[in-house]
């Protein structure tokens, strides 16, 4: 089965085909919409989308050589279904509206898509700031009655002058095509299955994996409950990168995480960093609320050996970064990166590792502590949540259930209410006394429980 085959069945499930009545010139036009996402909350309607506007306004679009990076949107149709620009053009400018929001949601930190307009239209109106937005151009070489590759796509493109360096093309295909992201002369992010967050994919990959065009850096899977990345799924999920551990990360954009997990693969990025995004601003509380610095979320500041920065260890046993080995316990995945921390418990008292850093907190104010651990032995641990007055004073503490690790990496998660007084925390993993194993520790997150998205505030636990 095709993946466009399994992409619509798998929107038929979720609710049926998204098709949108409108007047067309070509008769039997049948838009290729497919299911809208919906997690880990689902979007306002269109009329409660917010409209970014335009970042760049040219008289010309291919002569954007002076102009800041910014993205431009191309309605590409071929003489096999007709040009339908005047019936698609508002809809394809609210699925980039979405694709802002959905950039702009993932975290509490305010970032925009950084879109190329042209001159010539009223964008105090919608109408005239989709057609402001949204280019139309006919693919010459378009396969009628068969699939238009990508190549012969964004050929088309360059040859008709949208091949500037500064300029990332959007490219909503009005036949039979390909949802790919690709860099020749132009680099552009295709789809023919018309999807806001089928697109934020693909655009995403253009900042991901640069110019490499296998792109293998962002996951293809749709099984977002075990491959959390960078929109793992393009039908039922919008959200950017759940774990908050890779290549996204608007809150240190000078953060910088590793693309691949080969040894040999020394590239890191940062998406939030790309130019082709605005720059963050804090903090409109979007999805996960998350308190802690990259480091703290992913140790990979640090070589393997190494002590790992942020993090202490008291009582029974002592910390290192993971040294390399199998992936089944340096958490080397596409989605994870290549570090992960280790804990060597010893049995003569609690083993505590802890974030050093005590992140400020609001009393009365929920917080919810979330780790990835596995080990390859056998071993109990728990969450704790530790509070601290204005005087770094300990008040008290919060402990989880105690829970056998398993031989698989599995996101444990505790939450808890700041008592009175508290004006910070601090988070741990405890080995209670008595026990000698080794456990490896990666993808921390603590949630500031109040995004006024989910039911508690908190990220969902079933986004592993």
């Amino acid at each position: 089965m095709s993946l466009k085959l399994r992409r619509i069945m798998s929107a038929i499930a979720a609710g049926g085909l998204v098709v949108l009545t409108m007047a067309s010139p070509a008769a039997a036009f049948a838009p290729p919409y497919i299911n809208e996402p919906t997690g880990p909350y689902t979007l306002p309607v269109d009329a409660n989308v917010p409209k970014r506007g335009c970042t760049t306004t040219l008289s010309d679009p291919k002569d954007a050589s002076g102009s800041t990076p910014a993205i431009q949107v191309i309605y590409a149709w071929h003489d096999g279904g007709g040009n339908n620009y005047e019936a698609q053009v508002e809809q394809i400018a609210k699925l980039v509206d979405r694709m802002d929001l959905e950039l702009d949601e993932s975290t509490d930190y305010d970032q925009h898509l950084k879109l190329s307009c042209r001159t010539g239209y009223d964008t105090s109106t919608y109408s005239g700031y989709a057609r402001a937005l949204v280019i139309p151009e006919k693919i010459e070489a378009g396969v009628i009655g068969g699939e238009t590759t990508v190549d012969k796509i964004t050929d088309d493109l360059g040859t008709a002058g949208y091949d500037n360096a500064n300029r990332k093309y959007v490219v909503f295909e009005d036949f039979n095509g390909t949802a790919t992201a690709w860099c020749t002369t132009t680099c552009a992010a295709t789809a023919d299955e018309w999807s806001s967050a089928t697109l934020l994919h693909e655009l995403i990959h253009l900042g991901a994996d640069s110019f490499y065009v296998d792109h293998p850096k962002v996951t293809e899977t749709v099984n977002y409950l075990s491959y959390p990345d960078v929109m793992s799924s393009q039908t039922s999920d919008w959200q950017l990168d759940h774990d908050f551990n890779n290549y996204y990360d608007p809150s240190e954009t000078t953060a910088t995480f590793y693309t691949g997990n080969e040894a040999g693969d020394t590239r890191k990025v940062n998406v939030a960093a790309w130019p082709y995004f605005t720059t963050p601003t804090c903090c409109d509380i979007g999805y996960s609320n998350d308190l802690l610095t990259a480091q703290e979320r992913t140790v990979e500041a640090d070589a393997p050996y190494a002590a790992p920065t942020g993090f202490s260890v008291s009582g029974g046993g002592w910390i290192q970064v993971t040294p390399p080995g199998p992936t089944s316990q340096i958490s080397a995945k596409h989605y994870d990166g290549r570090r992960s921390l280790t804990m060597n418990v010893q049995s003569h008292a609690d083993g505590v590792v802890s974030v050093t850093r005590k992140p400020a907190v609001t009393a009365g104010q929920t917080y919810k502590f979330f780790a990835k651990m596995t080990t390859a032995t056998s071993g109990n641990v728990k969450l704790r949540l530790s509070w601290y007055n204005s005087s770094n004073t300990l008040i008290s503490t919060s402990d989880g259930p105690t829970t056998a690790l398993t031989s698989t990496w599995t996101e444990y998660r505790h939450r808890a209410t700041a008592p009175t007084g508290a004006t910070s925390v601090q988070i741990s993993v405890v080995s209670p006394a008595g026990q000698t194993f080794v456990y490896q520790l990666d993808a921390l997150q603590l949630n500031h429980c109040n995004n006024g998205k989910t039911t508690d505030g908190c990220r969902l636990d079933s986004w592993q």
